[in-house]
């Protein structure tokens, strides 16, 4: 599960205190849902080792508090769902630096807000779920990537033998039965269709994309019912919840040179979940 969130320096993790490498020098970056969790974490990691990023999410004041000050990072305000909106978003890295090297698509809910107040993720019975609640959840889990990738296109083929990279933030819970409202899963199972449709598609043009299909991250996605967090746990082999940093640390790999010949792949760090 993934999911916004504002985690301290204790909750990034051990990967956020090591000295950082230097794999993207001179290369420009934009990440979605940079407010929080997982996001948040890649544009850390990806300004720590000399990438440009700009940090694109729909909450601009937490936009605005984190990145204002890091001349490493844009802030760019941008509603996912709207393809109007990522048009725009990618108009100003076209304007600013007229190309692009890494796209990471980390956007994205579990459920309509409403339905997530009782702490419980709402109810996963289908006939709980109104047509509200599933296309909020679908416009910015799957037409979110789609819209991104396809505004972002002409900007990562502008970088010819030297290639480009998008990883797009799916669930373990595409890869097998996940306690959560259907949308989620459904949404999350389309990333990775769509993710290996578009490597096939973009191969040629040396862009390579793949997947990253985490389990539970501390995260406000993840359940604070602490008898649905403990069954969701319990699947797992390592039985923890594990801080943003964790899956930045993949998601970065797969985004760098090290990972040159990766594409079309889903790589899910799920502590044994699924094996």
């Amino acid at each position: 599960m993934t999911g916004p969130a504002q985690p301290g320096a204790a909750e990034q993790g051990a990967a956020s205190t090591a000295a950082p490498s230097r794999r993207f020098v001179d290369r420009v970056a934009f990440v979605t849902g940079g407010a929080s969790g997982i996001g948040q974490a890649v544009v850390q990691r990806l300004a720590d080792e000399g990438a440009f990023v700009y940090a694109a999410d729909r909450n601009a004041q937490r936009l605005s508090e984190l990145w204002d000050a890091d001349e490493r990072v844009e802030a760019v305000p941008v509603d996912v769902a709207d393809s109007a909106s990522v048009d725009a978003a990618f108009a100003r890295v076209q304007a600013r630096h007229g190309r692009l090297d890494v796209l990471v698509n980390a956007a994205g809910v579990s459920d309509l807000p409403s339905r997530l107040r009782d702490g419980k993720n709402g109810g996963p019975e289908l006939h709980t779920i109104s047509d509200e609640a599933w296309d909020f959840v679908v416009k910015i889990n799957l037409y979110g990537p789609f819209y991104c990738m396809r505004a972002a296109v002409p900007l990562l083929k502008r970088n010819g033998e030297r290639g480009a990279a998008v990883v797009n933030i799916s669930s373990v819970g595409a890869l097998a039965p996940y306690p959560l409202p259907a949308a989620y899963p459904a949404s999350k199972a389309g990333v990775l269709g769509l993710t290996r449709a578009t490597a096939a598609l973009l191969g040629a043009d040396n862009i390579r994309v793949n997947a990253v299909a985490p389990a539970a991250t501390k995260t406000p996605m993840l359940p604070t019912d602490e008898e649905l967090l403990a069954s969701l746990l319990d699947l797992q082999v390592l039985k923890r919840a594990v801080p943003p940093s964790e899956m930045a640390a993949t998601i970065v790999y797969l985004c760098s040179d090290e990972a040159a010949f990766i594409t079309g792949q889903t790589i899910s760090p799920n502590g044994g979940y699924v094996m």
